[in-house]
């Protein structure tokens, strides 16, 4: 390869000064000291020489117009590839390697760092401003690439540079320094994209400084009020939770059971409830009345009341169950009411046939934030039977 001289920030700080004072001269000594290496760059990643030689062309364009806004002037090395970079990027990029090539096993992005650290000395922070992303990123896939390709440097430094064409000089100096060519310098310049605040172009491939900063934010809003909410629960744990409208999304509600396809683990089918004191609503009358002008009918044989499963437990986000209620022996007529706001039943309350079965479907009613709890369902029978039922629920986040 070329044997490229040693990088001088001091002189980077020159040139830098010279652009921005508009010396014509210093255009020149700008393409003579970087357009061997930014033209070997743009060729590993176009694999085109017309198309490279045109982004090293407007990459001096842009740099005589756009250089000197950098904050560090000493860092007009890294603006340059950036600059390049971006460029490229907005090409067809050669992602294959060549046949052959011991780099072929990793993938665009190391193989870049590869590149560029070992044949172009771009390394620390003059690596992470090129390519866009933090240090401890860039570093990390430097290390990872190294690790995969330990002997990538003899391979990228015994490797020929690319021949930069004969005319590309004269058209740099040309289109730099012409008066009439000045807005199409502007254009060129245009088409390079926001720079960052510190000056640098910015990468298509790489998220900007908002973007991140936005998503930390947001993760310290979310911290904060699911904090919030957790002491409120804790202080009043049937304190009702607000539904949430997100960007894009729809509210939680509590919907239809019957849309709903989850449904909670059950048990086995008990027996029969057992008779305790009725602490729920009082139970309907199991007699049907008749016209007068009818004879009395028999009484109907009032049934046992069965009630399956005898407990249900809502796990992570589970939010539907279903309750299974039966007559034997008779008509039932049977009422439920939950214990707590949280659980919701789609019917209080019916008649049975004998032998006959109804499903009510139970709701927990989850919010944000729902914090582990229980409740219980008392389901009673025409004849006072009253059989419980136990609901538990797990922690569950949004």
């Amino acid at each position: 390869m070329a044997r490229w001289s040693r990088f001088a920030p001091d002189a980077d700080r020159r040139l830098v000064k010279g652009l921005h004072d508009g010396d014509d001269d210093v255009m020149a000594t700008l393409y003579d000291v970087y357009a061997e290496r930014l033209y070997d760059y743009c060729m590993a990643l176009l694999d085109d020489r017309r198309a490279a030689a045109d982004v090293v062309h407007d990459t001096f364009i842009d740099a005589a117009r756009r250089a000197p806004r950098l904050r560090d002037r000493g860092r007009l090395r890294p603006w340059l590839y950036a600059a390049a970079r971006r460029r490229c990027m907005q090409r067809k990029l050669q992602l294959e390697p060549a046949e052959g090539d011991p780099l072929g096993s990793l993938d665009f992005l190391h193989r870049e760092a590869l590149f560029l650290a070992l044949r172009h000395d771009l390394t620390g922070d003059d690596l992470a401003m090129t390519v866009g992303v933090s240090l401890r990123r860039t570093e990390a896939r430097l290390s990872r690439a190294q690790q995969r390709v330990p002997d990538a440097k003899d391979f990228l430094l015994e490797a020929p540079a690319p021949v930069v064409p004969a005319a590309l000089r004269h058209r740099v100096q040309h289109t730099g320094t012409d008066p009439e060519l000045a807005g199409y310098r502007a254009e060129i310049a245009a088409r390079g994209g926001a720079l960052t605040p510190e000056g640098m172009p910015r990468q298509p491939d790489a998220p900007s400084h908002l973007a991140r900063r936005w998503a930390f934010t947001s993760v310290g809003l979310f911290t904060t009020l699911a904090a919030a909410f957790v002491v409120l629960l804790v202080m009043n744990p049937h304190l009702p939770v607000p539904d949430i409208q997100w960007p894009g999304g729809k509210p939680h509600t509590s919907r239809s059971p019957r849309h709903h396809p989850r449904r909670s683990e059950q048990a086995d089918v008990p027996s029969a409830g057992d008779q305790r004191p009725t602490t729920a609503p009082q139970s309907m009358n199991s007699r049907t009345p008749t016209p007068s002008s009818s004879p009395t009918p028999p009484r109907r044989k009032s049934g046992v009341l069965v009630v399956s499963p005898a407990s249900i437990r809502f796990r992570n986000h589970d939010t539907m169950a279903t309750l299974v209620l039966g007559a034997r022996g008779g008509q039932v007529s049977w009422t439920a009411a939950a214990s707590s706001p949280q659980v919701t039943l789609a019917q209080a309350g019916g008649t049975i046939n004998d032998h006959g079965q109804v499903q009510i479907e139970v709701t927990l009613n989850r919010g944000l934030i729902t914090l582990p709890g229980t409740a219980t369902i008392m389901v009673s029978g025409g004849t006072g039977q009253v059989v419980p039922v136990s609901i538990a629920w797990d922690i569950s986040v949004l």
